[in-house]
């Protein structure tokens, strides 16, 4: 569900599911917790394959972000489609992370 990719600058964190919803954003919470430290200096999300996000996915988007100092932020939100930025922006939320469209 959760690819965990690490390197030497950072964490990229794949979602392959549809929706980042309540069902699976504990998911994304762990796979996050388990892999950012205190070394990591960037974290990337990769949001190309969801077509929807409800609060707990956003919650759980905040969650990596509290995850990092405030040096080591922000989150980047990659590939980022229309119908999940339009929730980040309802809920304002989107200045909170540098989001890259798909």
């Amino acid at each position: 569900m959760i690819d965990v990719t690490k390197n030497e600058k950072g964490v990229v964190l794949k979602l392959n599911v549809p929706a980042l919803d309540r069902a699976n954003a504990s998911d994304l919470r762990l796979a996050a917790t388990e892999a950012i430290d205190a070394h990591t200096l960037t974290v990337e999300v990769d949001c190309s394959t969801l077509d929807f996000i409800d609060s707990s996915g956003v919650g759980a988007l905040l969650h990596v972000s509290n995850l990092l100092s405030q040096e080591q932020r922000p989150v980047r939100l990659t590939g980022v489609t229309g119908p999940v930025l339009s929730v980040l922006e309802l809920v304002r939320v989107h200045r909170l992370f540098t989001v890259e469209p798909k």
